[in-house]
Protein backbone atom coordinates (compact mmCIF):
# COMPACT_ATOMS: atom_id res chain seq x y z
CA UNK A 1 0.00 0.00 0.00
CA UNK A 2 2.98 2.58 0.81
CA UNK A 3 4.24 1.57 -2.40
CA UNK A 4 1.31 2.41 -4.33
CA UNK A 5 1.06 5.63 -2.39
CA UNK A 6 4.66 6.71 -3.20
CA UNK A 7 4.62 5.75 -6.57
CA UNK A 8 1.05 7.37 -7.36
CA UNK A 9 3.15 10.78 -6.07
CA UNK A 10 6.39 10.00 -7.84
CA UNK A 11 3.85 9.66 -11.08
CA UNK A 12 1.69 12.82 -10.59
CA UNK A 13 4.97 15.33 -9.66
CA UNK A 14 6.32 13.91 -13.33
CA UNK A 15 3.24 14.28 -14.65
CA UNK A 16 2.81 17.87 -13.41
CA UNK A 17 6.36 19.03 -14.01
CA UNK A 18 5.72 17.94 -18.00
CA UNK A 19 2.65 20.06 -17.95
CA UNK A 20 4.20 23.15 -16.73
CA UNK A 21 6.86 23.26 -19.19
CA UNK A 22 4.37 22.91 -21.88
CA UNK A 23 2.57 25.94 -20.83
CA UNK A 24 5.94 27.57 -20.88
CA UNK A 25 6.63 27.04 -24.48
CA UNK A 26 3.04 27.83 -25.15
CA UNK A 27 3.51 31.40 -23.79
CA UNK A 28 6.73 31.73 -25.89
CA UNK A 29 5.25 30.61 -29.16
CA UNK A 30 2.14 32.96 -27.74
CA UNK A 31 4.31 35.78 -27.95
CA UNK A 32 6.14 35.20 -30.98
CA UNK A 33 2.35 35.07 -32.55
CA UNK A 34 1.59 38.25 -31.53
CA UNK A 35 5.07 39.84 -32.27
CA UNK A 36 4.53 38.84 -35.82
CA UNK A 37 0.61 39.75 -35.77
CA UNK A 38 1.71 43.66 -35.40
CA UNK A 39 4.71 43.58 -37.47
CA UNK A 40 2.15 42.29 -40.36
CA UNK A 41 -0.32 44.75 -38.76
CA UNK A 42 1.89 47.52 -38.56
CA UNK A 43 3.29 46.97 -42.27
CA UNK A 44 7.15 47.17 -41.40
CA UNK A 45 9.69 46.42 -43.84
CA UNK A 46 12.24 43.83 -42.77
CA UNK A 47 14.49 46.51 -41.32
CA UNK A 48 11.81 48.17 -38.90
CA UNK A 49 10.95 44.69 -37.89
CA UNK A 50 13.89 44.12 -36.33
CA UNK A 51 14.85 46.94 -35.07
CA UNK A 52 11.18 46.75 -33.37
CA UNK A 53 11.74 43.28 -31.99
CA UNK A 54 14.96 44.39 -30.58
CA UNK A 55 13.18 47.31 -28.25
CA UNK A 56 10.54 44.84 -27.61
CA UNK A 57 13.21 42.26 -26.34
CA UNK A 58 14.44 45.12 -24.32
CA UNK A 59 11.76 46.34 -22.48
CA UNK A 60 10.99 42.86 -21.21
CA UNK A 61 12.31 42.30 -17.52
CA UNK A 62 15.25 40.12 -17.46
CA UNK A 63 16.28 38.25 -13.51
CA UNK A 64 19.36 38.91 -12.24
CA UNK A 65 21.57 36.41 -11.14
CA UNK A 66 19.80 35.62 -7.87
CA UNK A 67 16.66 35.50 -9.61
CA UNK A 68 14.81 38.19 -8.54
CA UNK A 69 12.74 40.66 -10.60
CA UNK A 70 13.98 43.84 -11.06
CA UNK A 71 12.50 47.00 -9.36
CA UNK A 72 9.44 48.66 -10.48
CA UNK A 73 11.75 52.18 -11.51
CA UNK A 74 14.21 50.10 -13.28
CA UNK A 75 11.32 48.51 -15.35
CA UNK A 76 9.91 51.97 -15.89
CA UNK A 77 13.08 53.41 -16.74
CA UNK A 78 13.18 49.99 -19.55
CA UNK A 79 9.38 51.09 -20.80
CA UNK A 80 10.19 54.82 -21.30
CA UNK A 81 13.74 54.11 -23.24
CA UNK A 82 12.27 50.84 -25.18
CA UNK A 83 8.35 53.29 -26.16
CA UNK A 84 11.06 56.42 -27.20
CA UNK A 85 13.07 53.75 -29.53
CA UNK A 86 9.99 52.84 -30.84
CA UNK A 87 8.77 55.90 -32.05
CA UNK A 88 11.83 56.72 -33.67
CA UNK A 89 11.52 53.00 -35.69
CA UNK A 90 8.41 53.90 -36.72
CA UNK A 91 6.18 56.18 -38.45
CA UNK A 92 4.05 58.69 -37.27
CA UNK A 93 1.24 56.61 -39.13
CA UNK A 94 2.66 53.34 -37.85
CA UNK A 95 3.28 54.75 -34.15
CA UNK A 96 -0.72 55.34 -33.74
CA UNK A 97 -1.37 52.33 -35.16
CA UNK A 98 0.85 50.64 -32.71
CA UNK A 99 -0.23 52.40 -29.45
CA UNK A 100 -4.15 51.70 -30.61
CA UNK A 101 -2.85 48.01 -30.72
CA UNK A 102 -1.25 48.47 -27.04
CA UNK A 103 -4.55 50.36 -26.19
CA UNK A 104 -6.78 47.22 -27.41
CA UNK A 105 -4.39 44.37 -25.58
CA UNK A 106 -4.61 46.07 -22.34
CA UNK A 107 -8.09 46.58 -22.69
CA UNK A 108 -8.43 43.07 -23.45
CA UNK A 109 -6.21 41.61 -20.56
CA UNK A 110 -8.08 43.44 -17.95
CA UNK A 111 -11.14 41.91 -19.12
CA UNK A 112 -9.71 38.61 -18.93
CA UNK A 113 -8.64 39.44 -15.21
CA UNK A 114 -11.97 40.34 -13.75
Amino acid sequence: MRKQILSLIVVFLIGSTVCMAQNRQKGKVDREKRMEQMITDLGLDEKQAKDFKAAIGEMRPAKSNSGERPSREEMQKRRTEGEAKIKSILTDEQYKKYQDIRKKENADRKKRTK
